[in-house]
């Protein structure tokens, strides 16, 4: 049997009261695709922080090709080949995409300074190797979600090798020297490359070159850690399965002797029941209207963002709005909430009054609630608690005379914590000591405490695990019971399936179909959001 390469030896983490990981030993070998399966909590990320660096005090023992590995930070995880996809994204949105691939290793003129034309090119050609095209110049903070975890990617693979002889970049160059001697950035450099939930926010194309380049990895002997709760990517890639719970190993297992049925399971500790989501509701009254909704693209050659959507949600029903990145979906939930770039055109009418949105804070009045697609932007405040993220938008209900009632808000807090069971170590822990799926479920309870008519769900499960997603679903269903209406977006095509009671397709801002409860398939939704020129299918 090939020796390990990595190998965790009784690793135990606690973050004060909280025991993130305990007695944690797995090994993963050289050159295999590990997949890493567990809850949101269950300690994935903290294991890979500590095998990257990102946190460096711990009990146990990790060795690397049979030593022990003594990292103390990133820099020197780095030195050893090993690089991380963080699941929240790090990136300095202020900063072009190229100064962000080569942050803290920028390259240099030989007169010391800094070679952006040169970061430019280089960072050109990892995007043309992940087959994608965006601009290197473009400050992080304007491109969506998507696209700024394909720069996570790209900054991730274009580590040099620090294996052999030294990095050509450490060189001194002058303006004269030999073309050979330049540095060249090259995908295949680490040597470990751990990816957490590496494709949450990628198209089901930009998937497909994810894992090409990662196939192209293998090729090159690089070894792949892999955090993810979508079996199909793990049952179609991994080599071997490592699941953790409550933060201890369950279990190691080869692909080929499990099922995923068998690993959700292990995952969470008991069945996840197949719930006939929507079965038993009925609509009500309508709630919201949208006639004619456009929203400019002022500079861009398609000119909208959204052109002529027209939709109708009612009390006590889910409407799914399906669409590939780019579609449509956020924007189109942004001018629900007053948040678009510019004022949106044509009409929108809630429960029969026409409104006008030029702030949140006038859609929240209104009865409006959103939850981001984007947590770690604007879902959460880090320096809040979790009853602060909780009560922010609702204070009112917890104030007397202008004053907040602790007692008060301390109660509404853990009546949310129960209800959307958020694991926590308390309520006034810090809202960044929870996993990204508790974090979420936080947002969550916020936007329920505003008591909304109409709930905005941009995305909502995003890096959430199976677990989670159930109980969400369930909230949702419970929701749709007690009256509300919900409008919810994803990038997975089978959740949408799963809650809507009808779903409108976008494409290039345009809807293209529409689709009850019942007609709706994937291949179905999948051609509307490829055809531009379908027309909408009214119900």
């Amino acid at each position: 049997m090939t020796a390990p390469l990595i190998r965790f030896e009784h690793v135990t983490k606690r973050f004060h009261a909280v025991v993130a990981l305990h007695d944690v030993s797995f090994d993963v070998r050289p050159g295999e695709f590990h997949a890493l399966c567990g809850e949101n909590g269950a300690g994935k990320s903290t294991l890979m922080k500590i095998l990257s660096g990102v946190i460096t005090e711990y009990d146990g023992r990790i060795e690397l090709a049979g030593q022990t590995l003594v990292v103390n930070g990133t820099r020197d995880a780095e030195a050893h080949g090993i690089s991380i996809i963080h699941q929240e994204l790090n990136l300095v949105g202020d900063l072009s995409v190229a100064a962000n691939i080569f942050l803290g290793r920028e390259l240099r003129t030989g007169f010391g300074l800094l070679d952006d034309a040169r970061m430019e090119r280089e960072s050109a050609k990892l995007f043309s190797q992940l087959d994608c095209q965006i601009d290197p110049r473009s400050p992080v903070r304007s491109l969506r979600i998507g696209d700024q975890q394909l720069v996570e990617i790209a900054k991730a693979l274009s580590l040099e090798s620090t294996t052999g002889s030294p990095p050509q970049q450490n060189r001194p160059l002058t303006p004269d020297s030999p073309a050979d001697t330049l540095p060249h950035v090259a995908i295949s450099t680490a040597r470990i490359l751990i990816m957490d939930e590496p494709t949450s926010a990628l198209t089901e194309a930009e998937v497909e070159r994810l894992f090409r380049i990662i196939a192209r990895l293998r090729e090159q002997g690089v070894t792949i850690v892999y955090i993810s709760h979508k079996m199909d990517e793990i049952f179609q890639h991994a080599d071997r399965i490592t699941i953790l719970r409550d933060g201890q190993v369950v279990k190691t297992l080869n692909k080929a002797n499990t099922s995923p049925r068998e690993v959700t399971h292990l995952m969470v500790g008991r069945e996840i029941g197949n719930t006939d989501f929507g079965a038993n509701r009925s609509a009500g009254a309508e709630v919201l209207k949208v006639e004619q909704l456009s929203l400019p693209w002022r500079g861009h050659v398609r000119q909208w963002r959204l052109k002529d959507v027209s939709l109708r949600v009612r009390r006590g029903e889910v409407l799914g709005i399906a669409g590939l990145m780019g579609a449509g979906r956020t924007e189109l939930l942004e001018c629900l909430f007053g948040a678009s770039p510019e004022p949106p055109l044509g009409r929108i009418e809630l429960e029969g009054q026409l409104v006008h949105f030029a702030h949140p804070e006038q859609a929240l009045q209104a009865g409006i609630g959103l939850v981001t697609e984007d947590r770690k932007r604007y879902g959460i405040f880090t320096e809040m608690t979790v009853r602060e993220h909780i009560t922010l938008s609702s204070l009112s209900e917890v104030a007397a005379n202008g004053f907040v009632n602790p007692a008060a808000e301390r109660r509404a807090a853990d009546d949310s914590i129960s209800s959307l069971r958020v694991k926590t170590a308390g309520r006034e822990a810090a809202i960044t000591s929870l996993s990204g799926g508790n974090q979420q479920k936080c947002i969550i309870a916020r936007a329920l405490r505003t008591r909304p008519k109409l709930l905005l769900l941009d995305d909502p499960t995003r890096g959430i695990d199976v677990g989670a997603k159930a109980e969400i679903y369930r909230l949702i269903d419970e929701l749709c019971g007690q009256g509300l209406a919900i409008i919810i977006t994803s990038s997975e095509l089978p959740e949408l399936i799963t809650v809507s009671d009808r779903i409108l397709v976008l494409c290039e801002g345009r809807a293209t179909a529409e689709f009850r409860r019942g007609d709706f398939t994937e291949q179905k939704l999948m051609e509307a959001a490829t055809a531009v020129s379908a027309k909408p299918q009214p119900v």
